[in-house]
């Protein structure tokens, strides 16, 4: 990487053109500086020789309009330029991270990529618009300064020049140290994006085992690892701001004695010392702005490198389209394939050899384990990029249709899928007409008609696989000449699972096709079946595991109220007072030290005009410096107050949401990018938006009105005209807000909150894209997404530049106005000086004013979108608990009706009975209630009417913590997460408390065992982001041992049989029964061969019978 102030930036395009832009910006700028500080000092010096300063005083308006002018036009150009080469950037970034897992891996996993998308490269956008017009302004400015203070006061030049350099080798050696917590405060945010992905994916499995709100504490201490690195680093930003102002104010400082006092000798001319004055300070202005922006240049520089490292990810090379004769294509040959995951010394895929002719149906069978999964992915091109892979493919087609085995979807409605993976032609009306054709064609054919407009967030497993179904078959009338299905039926019903194998035999002949199904009707499909022997894991016979290793730690206390949750969900979502107050304070006290800085030195070179005693000015001169280090530490104070209680109240709104989503388990939203819109996206708005929303509007205000109450006590009609210019400054500026961008920042923010959540979606579901090609379609929809937030973000740049115009003018006419009528009213130069200086000093509090105006309302809409989740309903608990019955030895309802909020009924007088003796085998169609059963046997859902008991023992007299703290659930798709075998395992109970003996009894009597006796790194071993290391059946075995180790009263299984093939599932069904002996058994399945003699069976539109 190259070195100098562009080093970090290097590869953002467009940088070094925008710097251009931005210096010839800077040289408008310090025209009409200095036009107003020659304006103003020769008005104030003809003032005191007692002529008229009416013509001073007009260049120096002149000088204030062409100055605000100028910058009003470089932050336009500076955002444009910097939202241009943002947006370029997080084109190429996402459409890598789209069509590479290897570049999504780069990034950190899914969280950590979306996070780099969108809100971290969002916020190279502002840092850009800051950081280069800083540094233009830095290349420009001092030296025109100079130039012009070496003609006017050679001295006050040469004290400038030999302080100047201090501050960029001060800058330097801050930018070193601060390198390196820079990217581990990024790293710290990383972290809480990609645990964030990972806990709401699993959120089913912390539920079914008590242990989502123990993650409470993991993200609380990922948060205060995240601010105590960025307090760190701001601290010391801060501290080097601190002193670059010092160095600047006491330089200035030390222009002002040396004037005064040459003024007092009658070595230097009023008008003279006055220009040096005004313009000592601005020659040091940039640099103080270059060092604020630093930090933000930091924070992009880091984001950019790691685009950049991301983008240098291997690109996945395109597939070369296989010459066949036949129309069906060619035939897809594999020879001795090997398929190794990391950490595993036996090959996933052993040396694998097929081919599979043209419009041939081949199943693959084989225990699970045995690679079959691994096979289908390799045709596909979805195996893990730190895969291992020898051998060789041939004549796979270029357009492949696949069904995995856990099918991810990225559309909003089932339609909106379907439409995606049909490749719809934006510009061919008649392409779109078929493709719609296509779409219901498919639903219709898979039985899901009445699926088209269901939100893809709703569909049970089952639909969820007739949908996968559907797509595939939509490729295949759009052209695919290959199909691929992993476990096709694995969570169908009887009825599913014939139209599916209906749809089958409608495609043989006509599509190659490699099938992969334990169920016997699919495989008796197939022209041929292949068997792979691979390594196999299939159970064996072994002990139950160990008893509990400890109580479980209980959720959060509920509310009795079923709209708005207390407790732990009670809080403000703004800063606490005493913060508020403390930043207020130092932000009031800073604005008016530098008031009181600038009037007074405005002050002092007056009287020294004068030629009074120079002990006279002592006093003076020690005020000067004491205010220029008061405003340098209160600075220092007011800007780490306020971060601080920013990254605390992010800190613990994240884990407030987090507890909201633990308490509404099963009902809630459980996407990755919804949850890291609301976690992430939306805290992050509220952390960022409260520094600039909530304390720049009192400071401004107080800052103002003390300033102009002590111009009362020189001039009170001066004063007065001062208050009435400004206040017409607000009041535009307010006009202009309301006319011109109310609402932008609102509609800006909740874009990029929009844009984070949609990136996670499809960086989730990329996997499916890309093996269908869709991919493009969905980059190009959050792009368009991306960019109705940079045209926003332009319309409030340009807002708050023509507001930051109109702030500058008022400012400069301020100063105007106050010495035009302190002369009118035959003030002392003295007194004339202060009333001419001090309002120049207010232009600074008063831009905060324009920021908070704008956003404001995004603040507001963030806090509106938290606080929907921390009030989201949830099942009402009494007001009066009794206490929970211990132990459950028996549960059962009668004439229960239940269903979800908002909703109408999905079950409706449903009696059942399930004890010890026997197992409760539950079964129905798709659709029939089997999943909302299980939420309210888990207390998610309270009865509507009926009565729910545990040992005789109402439910509606107990709380839901005590409810599911009888309970292990083992949900239908049980999420493996992306750790070691150990720390899954470790799930089950308290941290610390499951030990590696009762670890190793639960995976033997899973059947895992041999397994992982055969890795190398045993239980160490790494399963990969959502378990991809193991094949399907060793992640529903893991999952079957983390409930075993749960050791919970009541189990309630949800299809513990899926995805394995039927021996294995014999004999995991085998040592279930084993391991869960003398315990409540709820289980639902499709599998006919689950239920044995005293078991009671369900189905959902029969009466309880005894099988």
């Amino acid at each position: 990487m190259s070195r100098g102030p562009l080093g970090p930036l290097e590869g953002v395009p467009g940088v070094r053109a925008a710097l251009v832009r931005a210096a010839v910006v800077a040289v408008l700028q310090t025209g009409g500086l200095v036009l107003l500080a020659a304006g103003l000092a020769h008005a104030l010096g003809r003032i005191v020789a007692g002529d008229s300063p009416l013509s001073m005083l007009a260049l120096a308006a002149v000088g204030a309009l062409v100055r605000a002018a100028a910058g009003a036009l470089g932050e336009v150009l500076a955002a444009r330029d910097a939202r241009r080469s943002e947006d370029a950037l997080r084109s190429a970034l996402l459409e890598r991270l789209a069509s590479s897992p290897a570049a999504v891996e780069a990034a950190g996993g899914t969280g950590p990529a979306a996070v780099l998308a969108t809100t971290r490269l969002h916020d190279l956008g502002p840092a850009l618009a800051t950081y280069l017009p800083a540094l233009a302004q830095t290349l420009v400015v001092p030296p025109v300064l100079l130039l012009v203070l070496a003609g006017t006061d050679l001295l006050s030049a040469v004290l400038v020049a030999v302080t100047l350099p201090l501050v960029p080798v001060f800058m330097v050696l801050v930018g070193k140290y601060t390198a390196d917590q820079t990217s581990a405060a990024a790293r710290a945010l990383d972290r809480i994006a990609g645990h964030v992905a990972e806990l709401v994916r699993g959120l089913p499995v912390l539920t079914g085992l008590g242990r989502a709100a123990d993650q409470a504490a993991a993200l609380q201490e990922l948060g205060a690892r995240h601010r105590a690195t960025t307090t760190a680093t701001l601290r010391l930003a801060f501290l080097s701001a601190l002193v670059l102002e010092l160095i600047a104010t006491l330089s200035v400082a030390l222009v002002a004695v040396t004037v005064g006092i040459r003024l007092v000798e009658g070595d230097v001319g009023l008008a003279v010392g006055l220009t040096a004055l005004l313009l000592a300070p601005e020659a040091f202005a940039p640099l103080r702005a270059l060092g604020q922006a630093f930090h933000a240049n930091a924070d992009a520089g880091q984001a950019a490198g790691e685009a950049r490292a991301v983008l240098a990810a291997p690109a996945p090379a395109p597939r070369p389209a296989a010459a066949a004769d036949d129309p069906r294509g060619a035939a897809v040959t594999v020879t001795d394939l090997t398929v190794t995951h990391p950490g595993r010394a036996v090959p996933a895929l052993p040396a694998t050899s097929l081919t599979v002719a043209p419009g041939e149906l081949v199943a693959l069978a084989g225990p699970s384990g045995s690679g079959k999964s691994t096979l289908v992915a390799a045709l596909a091109e979805s195996l893990a990029p730190s895969a291992a892979v020898a051998g060789s493919l041939a004549g796979v087609p270029a357009s492949v249709a696949v069904v995995p085995q856990h099918p991810r979807t990225v559309g909003e409605t089932v339609a909106d899928e379907l439409r995606l993976h049909a490749l719809v032609s934006r510009e061919d009306a008649l392409d779109a007409v078929v493709a719609e054709a296509f779409v219901v064609e498919a639903l219709a054919r898979v039985g899901g008609t009445d699926l088209a407009g269901r939100r893809c967030t709703t569909l049970s497993p089952g639909e969820l696989q007739r949908v996968a179904v559907a797509r595939a078959l939509v490729r295949v009338r759009r052209g695919a000449s290959l199909l691929l299905l992993d476990e096709p039926t694995a969570h169908l019903d009887e009825a599913a699972t014939a139209r599916v194998a209906g749809v089958l035999a409608g495609l043989r002949g006509t599509v190659t096709t490699v099938l992969v199904t334990h169920d016997p009707v699919l495989a008796s499909l197939a022209d041929r079946t292949v068997r792979l022997a691979g390594t196999g894991t299939a159970a064996r016979p072994a002990a139950a595991p160990a008893s509990s290793p400890a109580p479980v730690t209980a959720l959060p206390q509920a509310s009795p109220t079923t709209t708005a949750p207390g407790g732990a969900m009670a809080g403000s979502l703004s800063w606490p007072r005493a913060a508020l107050t403390r930043a207020v304070a130092a932000g009031t006290l800073t604005a008016l030290a530098g008031v009181a800085l600038t009037g007074l030195s405005g002050w002092l070179i007056l009287r020294a005009a004068e030629m009074p005693p120079i002990l006279t000015l002592l006093v003076a001169t020690a005020g000067v410096r004491g205010f220029g280090l008061a405003r340098a530490l209160l600075r220092w104070w007011e800007r780490l107050t306020a971060h601080d209680a920013a990254l605390r109240l992010a800190e613990t709104t994240r884990v407030r949401v987090w507890a909201a989503l633990a308490r509404q388990g099963i009902a809630a939203e459980r996407t990755p990018g919804s949850a890291l819109g609301r976690v992430v996206g939306d805290v992050g708005l509220l952390q960022d938006l409260s520094v600039r929303v909530l304390t720049p509007p009192a400071v401004a205000g107080a800052a103002v009105l003390v300033t102009t109450g002590a111009l009362a006590l020189v001039e009170p009609t001066a004063a007065a005209g001062v208050l009435a210019v400004l206040a017409v400054g607000v009041a535009v500026v307010w006009a202009l807000h309301r006319r011109v961008d109310a609402g932008i920042a609102r509609t800006e923010a909740e874009l990029r909150v929009a844009a984070l959540r949609e990136t996670a979606t499809l960086l989730d579901g990329a996997a499916d894209l890309r093996v269908h090609g869709a991919q493009g379609a969905v980059v190009a929809e959050v792009e368009a997404l991306a960019g109705r937030q940079a045209a926003a973000a332009r319309v409030g740049v340009r807002a708050g530049a023509l507001s930051g115009g109109v702030v500058s003018l008022a400012s400069g006419l301020a100063a105007v106005v106050g010495a035009g009528l302190g002369w009118a009213a035959g003030l002392t130069g003295p007194a004339v000086a202060v009333l001419a200086l001090a309002p120049l000093a207010l232009a600074e509090p008063l831009a905060g004013l324009v920021g908070a105006l704008q956003r404001r309302g995004a603040w507001a809409d963030a806090r509106a979108r938290v606080e929907s989740v921390l009030t989201a309903p949830v099942a009402a608990d009494p007001v009066h608990p009794a206490p929970a019955p211990t132990p459950v030895t028996e549960l059962g309802t009668s004439d229960l009706t239940v269903g979800w909020p908002g909703g109408p009924d999905v079950l409706r007088e449903v009696s059942l009975l399930a004890d010890r003796e026997g197992w409760l085998v539950v079964r129905g169609p798709s659709g029939a209630g089997k999943s909302t059963l299980l939420a309210a046997l888990l207390a998610a859902l309270r009865p509507r009417s009926g009565r729910y008991d545990l040992v005789g023992v109402d439910t509606a007299t107990l709380t839901g913590d005590d409810i599911r703290a009888a309970m292990a659930w083992l949900p239908q798709e049980a999420h493996v997460f992306a750790s070691s075998i150990r720390a899954n395992l470790a799930l089950a109970g308290p941290r610390g408390t499951v030990t590696e003996p009762q670890m190793r009894a639960a995976l033997a009597a899973a059947g895992l065992g041999p397994l992982v006796d055969g890795l190398p790194a045993g239980l160490d071993a790494p399963v990969g982001a959502g378990g991809t290391a193991l094949s399907g059946g060793e992640r529903r075995r893991l999952a079957a041992a983390r409930v075993l180790l749960a050791d919970r009263d009541v189990v309630l299984l949800d299809e513990p049989t899926a995805h394995l093939d039927p021996p294995t599932a014999a004999a995991l069904v085998r040592d279930l029964r084993t391991a869960l002996a003398g315990r409540v058994v709820v289980c639902v399945t499709h599998d006919h061969s689950i239920a044995a003699t005293g078991d009671r069976e369900l189905r959902l539109d029969r009466q309880l019978a005894p099988v």
